[in-house]
């Protein structure tokens, strides 16, 4: 008779600037990770943020509310350990450290506020550990509300070449140039001249990465996460209701992606809602972010993207779980995780 594999769960929760999500998962002791439970709520913690202003009170209120709800979840499921960490306009907001000291007093999650570059490296974990290994490097970026991680990994290595992180989001862009739907033309131009002066400096890394080390555009792959990029592939997908696993790998062009930014600019919000894949609740932010996503595209000259519906959120995760079980932490992570077989199939 075959012995019971041991296991024991455990959690990771993101705060994020428009954002939270959680992920519950059971980790046995061949390092098999099953996610259990995942949810993700908005909350919009970035609406009229400005760098060393204050978190919005709505945004806050909704937060409390859905963190504790998330509380319970952890309760209910047994959890040995939970990984909590805080991005985005927390790390730049005035209050941000209040903000996380009641949650702690409210909920009883106990966070941190991650700095830029442990974001850019829990990203890209998170990332990496979903894509099958083909022998090239990868630049991976997380596109949130409030900000934008990015972090270029060689094809053999075990740590980063660069990373940077850029205050540029979905959110912040909506807000100050995207309010309208339909958009304008003037707006457009205006958002995209914005996204263009904040990517320059990661542009100006990634041709000074290539030129160094020898990379030629072909080498690398560019890899997108978080809530604009995977809506994108499931309306790329025409995908409803949305099924994770299934945007993994998935490429978007750059051609496709200008097409969909001026249907959604002719758009009401209305009519974007309508459209399959969707999110409901980011009706109001995917022209932002996918302007973003094709200007980094533009920027780096790159025809095509891959998508990973991972990020941050796992990567806290299988930090924390490799902490516990091997006493160390490495970009590629040792665990695997236990997913449906046509991942399994592709991995």
């Amino acid at each position: 008779m075959a012995m019971p594999v041991e296991t024991a769960t455990h959690a990771s929760v993101d705060i994020g600037s428009h954002t939270v999500r959680l992920l519950i998962a059971r980790v046995d002791e061949r390092g098999l990770v099953t996610p259990v439970r995942f949810e993700r709520g908005i909350t919009r913690l970035s609406r009229s943020f400005r760098t060393g202003g204050s978190l919005h009170e709505d945004g806050v209120r909704v937060s409390m509310r859905i963190l504790g709800e998330y509380a319970d979840l952890i309760a209910s499921h047994g959890v040995k350990s939970v990984a909590c960490g805080a991005t985005g306009v927390v790390r730049r907001a005035a209050d941000g450290p209040r903000f996380m000291e009641e949650v702690r007093l409210r909920t009883g999650l106990s966070g941190s506020i991650l700095s830029e570059s442990a974001e850019a490296f829990l990203s890209a974990k998170g990332v990496l550990s979903v894509l099958p290994r083909n022998g090239m490097g990868v630049l991976t970026f997380d596109l949130g509300g409030g900000t934008t991680e990015f972090l270029r990994v060689e094809s053999s290595a075990d740590a980063p070449s660069w990373s940077k992180s850029i205050f540029l989001g979905a959110s912040i862009i909506t807000e100050r140039f995207l309010r309208d739907a339909p958009a304008t033309d003037d707006s457009l131009m205006e958002a995209r001249n914005a996204i263009r002066s904040a990517l320059r400096e990661v542009v100006a890394l990634s041709l000074y990465d290539s030129a160094t080390t020898g990379n030629v555009p072909g080498s690398w792959e560019l890899v997108g996460t978080a809530g604009t990029v995977t809506t994108l592939a499931a309306i790329h997908l025409r995908m409803a209701p949305y099924v994770p696993h299934r945007v993994n790998g998935v490429p978007l062009a750059a051609k496709w992606i200008e097409s969909l930014i001026a249907r959604l600019a002719a758009m009401s919000l209305a009519e974007r809602r309508e459209l399959p894949g969707l999110e409901e609740g980011r009706e109001d932010i995917i022209l932002g972010g996918a302007l973003i996503v094709h200007e980094i595209l533009l920027g780096l000259e790159r025809a095509r993207m891959l998508v990973a519906d991972a990020g941050l959120l796992e990567g806290l995760l299988l930090d924390l779980v490799e902490k516990e079980k091997f006493g160390r932490v490495e970009l590629r992570t040792p665990l695997k995780w236990c997913l449906p077989r046509e991942m399994r199939d592709r991995s």
